[in-house]
């Protein structure tokens, strides 16, 4: 192990909250992990009608949690808004933080902002010719629930918002850690929140040809099958994911005990395409992450792949685990099987997941991995069910987006 990673060198996760198409809280994120199942719906009929809306499998959340979501919406917050406050909710509970508000921050990530309230105000204006409402702007901003979440809690640090594609609340992630290692704050509420669901977005989706529909699945069980010769495509979801990060020192002092650390973060561009990964930058946004936590390849006991169910996606991310691991390469978790693609805020949706792993000693599963794409047959994929691991120590979190920006995370078990 580091031996700096119970210092400064590291953040201390102190609260955890999940919202997702598993369910909501922690509980549902176990459920999960210790029944695997694939939580996807279809696209509803109504959808169909528009032009190009492709007849896809959706990670949606479950019906039961409508209300849940209600009770935070109002009429300056989006739907992906009102996740993160759900969200953020329940980590701020369980870490019960008392702060300078000066020295306390937010970091959260988001890939589109508020697509719903933009898409219901795009047909108001221009079918319905109505007059669109005074929130709209507010709710459409991307930055908006950083901002709700820091009124909320009255943090008046930094407030930032990172929307970098499918790797925004990885990178939020590992910005707060670099800000808790430079003193700039004590503690740091971060995450991610993301609800593209709707037809115009899933049009968008299914013009890039990489959505697993109906036609080309055989059921919802079998829609994502990352690092398969048999894969389909991706799965959309919505959710939100948020923690409370802390200093080792300001947690300590008030008596609070760490679920895991983020102790490294690799950032990295391919700067060669928007759209088509590139295994170079991959592999180096893991090296730089092991460097940063101060850890060595073999040490890492586990990796929770990007692995999205994409034949261009899953190929790269196997070769960049074979250029980082060589043949030790530890077994890899791929669960946007289960939950989908939650975009701009699965980096921090599977960062729970990694946490929940090295509390619990136990590897979360996906679906659907076998047979292997031979170029992936290298990877030794947890499949079918979660994997004890009692030894587990470290962990890395991958997440690449369009655009070509890489992001690895390095978690590690909290000290006894």
């Amino acid at each position: 192990m580091n031996p700096n990673a119970h210092d400064s060198a590291a953040a201390w996760i102190t609260g955890l909250g999940i919202i997702g198409p598993q369910g909501s809280g922690r509980s549902s994120l176990d459920a999960l992990i210790d029944r695997p199942r694939a939580c996807f719906s279809n696209t509803p009929s109504e959808w169909l009608g528009h032009p190009g809306t492709p007849d896809a499998y959706l990670g949606s959340l479950p019906q039961s949690l409508h209300t849940v979501v209600e009770t935070f919406e109002s009429v300056s917050t989006d739907r992906s808004c009102a996740l993160a406050l759900c969200a953020a909710e329940q980590a701020w509970m369980q870490a019960a933080p008392v702060c300078d508000p000066f020295r306390a921050g937010v970091f959260w990530g988001t890939g589109m902002g508020g697509l719903h309230t933009a898409e219901s105000s795009y047909n108001r204006f221009f079918s319905e010719g109505l007059a669109l409402r005074p929130m709209t702007v507010v709710r459409i901003m991307a930055n908006s629930a950083a901002g709700h979440l820091a009124i909320k809690y009255k943090l008046q640090g930094p407030n930032h918002t990172y929307s970098v594609a499918c790797a925004s609340s990885a990178i939020a992630l590992g910005e707060a850690l670099l800000a808790i290692r430079s003193g700039r704050v004590d503690i740091a509420l971060v995450g991610g929140s993301e609800a593209m669901l709707a037809p115009g977005v899933m049009s968008a989706w299914g013009a890039l040809r990489v959505m697993s529909t109906r036609k080309s699945a055989p059921n919802a069980q079998l829609a994502c099958r990352p690092f398969s010769s048999e894969r389909t495509g991706l799965v959309i979801g919505e959710g939100a994911a948020a923690f409370v990060l802390e200093s080792p020192r300001h947690a300590k002092a008030r008596g609070a005990k760490p679920l895991a650390l983020l102790s490294g973060y690799g950032s990295t561009c391919d700067a060669a395409s928007l759209v088509h990964p590139k295994t170079e930058g991959q592999a180096r946004a893991m090296h730089l992450a092991l460097q940063d936590a101060g850890l060595q390849a073999l040490q890492i006991g586990s990796v929770n792949a990007h692995a999205t169910g994409t034949d261009a996606g899953d190929v790269s991310e196997a070769l960049a685990l074979a250029d980082v691991f060589g043949k030790h390469c530890p077994p890899v978790s791929a669960t946007k099987s289960l939950h989908g693609h939650l975009l701009g805020a699965a980096g921090a949706f599977e960062a729970a997941i990694c946490v929940a792993s090295l509390q619990r000693g136990l590897l979360a599963a996906g679906l659907g991995a076998l047979p292997l794409d031979p170029r992936c047959a290298h990877l030794d994929v947890v499949t079918g069910a979660a994997r004890l691991a009692p030894n587990l120590e470290a962990v890395v979190s991958n997440s690449f987006a369009f655009g070509g920006s890489n992001v690895s995370l390095v978690f590690q078990r909290a000290p006894v």
